[in-house]
């Protein structure tokens, strides 16, 4: 009978094993959807309990308690409890992919491990210890308590996790900023604002690589260890401009990133309402966005967005060089026209010399990017022609601005990767300007606002009401302040839409749409929004 009972032990010890690697993808993916901030993950966890504790799988795990009279039919409840609940964790479908990164494997592998320990010194002291019984509860009270606070196990490991990580990313670190000391004709230009960056990193990079030989971070790798990455793992001898997207959630951040590029050019393209739940403030914000141009060297170049009034009221201590859309600033559109294939407009340089622009791009926010990228070009001494040229292989950065033509023939402008106060005004402005088709507005609404989030919902409500025919809003919850917006401004509520998800909303985007109508789609929330 012992026999048997330390075979069902180690085979309850197995399963949790399998269980805990299904079930903690969901909770590390979580963590990296924060950017690995615990403060964030647990801040996530207290904010979304039906998610963090399941009601299903809790009630699952308990179930064993009503054989707590009996050893065997303890033990067994539980493996077959653990079992409903391993069948029951699926792997989600995710709009921003888990990314099996060096850490997580490190992660998982410090999670099995110490599950492992765990097992071992239970079997060991079931064998060795007497009275029996007790072990066979600790044990299944254990397997119990991991299934309801995975999550929170989650939280544990990367705290354990810790001290491993900072040495391996203090060891990375050193590496990057010894090889960029020792690129001395090394070029680096950093690029941080609260919307914008991604778009002006591509538009500057494109024209640059006209006559220079650049390089840029990929995708939104904009944090320390995404810049130390693209360093130690992409820049080559031959690159001579480094183009350095910049990110931020807390004050410091774009200073620590700094610290390791150190940019001789630093771009700011716009100080606004975002990731409000960690700065709390735009003062908080600008000065973070700021901590670029206060890092620059003294004969270094500062260009900033000279539209957005978040900038225009912050005091810059040292010369500057600005863009925009009017005469106001050194570097402006001018002469701009737009259709469904794309702009044309003039930029107009300090020497008032003008170069003709023609891009695939669409609204002002793309205009506001190329001129900014002509800026950086002229600093460094680009021929006109070459700029002109550069300009035309510009292509839409993936849902930012995309035009795309859906399969009934309708037209997508695809803003989806993410959405902002003032971003998401552009985006509209963009979907006005196609007078003759109906205009159709798919968003979820503006994230990472704190408790400023109703106030700017409501408001892109307001804003979209005279912008577009039909609005179909995702989620409930994000959805009533929105709804509220376009209700106060007088769109007919028959023309409002609340879906529960995306999917939802896109089934009501194929009934209502047509070969004559243009969608835009607003922001698409991550995983740990929805």
């Amino acid at each position: 009978m012992k026999i048997a009972m330390i075979i069902l032990l180690i085979s309850l010890y197995a399963l949790v094993e399998f269980y805990l690697i299904r079930a903690m993808r969901n909770g590390f993916h979580i963590l990296q959807l924060e950017n690995y901030h615990r403060d964030r993950y647990s801040k996530w966890i207290k904010e979304n309990k039906a998610k963090s504790y399941p009601f299903f799988r809790m009630l699952i795990a308990m179930l064993p308690i009503f054989f707590i009279w009996n050893e065997l039919a303890l033990i067994i409840s539980s493996i077959v409890c653990l079992l409903f609940n391993i069948i029951g964790t699926k792997k989600k479908k995710e709009k921003k992919e888990f990314v099996l990164t060096n850490r997580m494997i490190r992660e998982f592998i410090i999670a099995s491990i110490v599950w492992l320990i765990d097992a071992v010194a239970s079997v060991t002291t079931y064998i060795l210890i007497k009275p029996d019984f007790v072990v066979i509860y600790i044990g299944t009270l254990v397997v119990a308590l991991i299934q309801i606070f995975t999550y929170r196990y989650v939280h544990l490991i990367d705290l354990i996790n810790a001290p491993i990580q900072n040495h391996i990313s203090k060891k990375f670190l050193n590496n990057a900023k010894n090889k960029l000391a020792e690129m001395k004709d090394l070029t680096v230009i950093g690029i941080t604002g609260s919307f914008g960056k991604t778009s002006t990193k591509h538009a500057v990079t494109t024209i640059l690589s006209q006559k220079f030989n650049p390089i840029m971070t990929p995708g939104s790798y904009n944090t320390p260890m995404g810049v130390t990455r693209t360093v130690n793992e992409m820049l080559k001898a031959t690159n001579d401009i480094f183009v350095c997207e910049m990110g931020a959630k807390y004050v410091g951040d774009i200073k620590e990133i700094c610290d390791i590029a150190k940019p001789t050019i630093g771009i700011v393209t716009a100080v606004g309402p975002m990731h409000l739940d960690t700065f709390k403030t735009i003062d908080n914000v600008r000065k973070t966005k700021f901590e670029l141009i206060d890092s620059l060297p003294e004969d270094g170049i500062a260009i900033v967005n000279w539209e957005d009034e978040n900038i225009r009221n912050t005091e810059i201590n040292r010369p500057f060089i600005k863009y925009g859309l009017s005469s106001e600033a050194d570097y402006y559109a001018e002469n701009i026209e737009m259709n469904e294939n794309g702009s044309e407009f003039d930029v107009v340089m300090p020497n008032k010399n003008q170069v003709r622009i023609s891009t695939k791009l669409l609204g002002d926010l793309n205009i506001l990017n190329i001129v900014c990228a002509v800026a950086v070009a002229d600093q460094l001494g680009m021929k006109e022609n070459e700029i002109k040229l550069g300009a035309k292989y510009l292509k839409p950065v993936e849902h930012r601005l995309q035009l795309r033509r859906n399969l009934n023939g309708s037209l997508i402008i695809d803003d989806a990767y993410n959405s902002n106060v003032k971003g998401s005004r552009m985006a509209l402005d963009v979907l006005s300007n196609f007078k003759t088709r109906k205009k159709i507005f798919i968003t979820p609404g503006i994230v990472d606002l704190g408790d400023k989030s109703d106030e700017y919902n409501k408001d892109l409500g307001k804003y979209a009401a005279d912008k577009c025919d039909i609005a179909i809003l995702v989620g409930e919850k994000q959805a009533k302040p929105i709804k509220e917006g376009l209700l106060e401004e007088g769109m007919n509520v028959d023309k409002i839409f609340v879906a529960e998800n995306i999917n939802v909303a896109i089934t009501i985007m194929a009934q209502e749409s047509d070969a004559n109508s243009v969608v835009l789609l607003e922001n698409d929330l991550p995983d740990n929004y929805l």
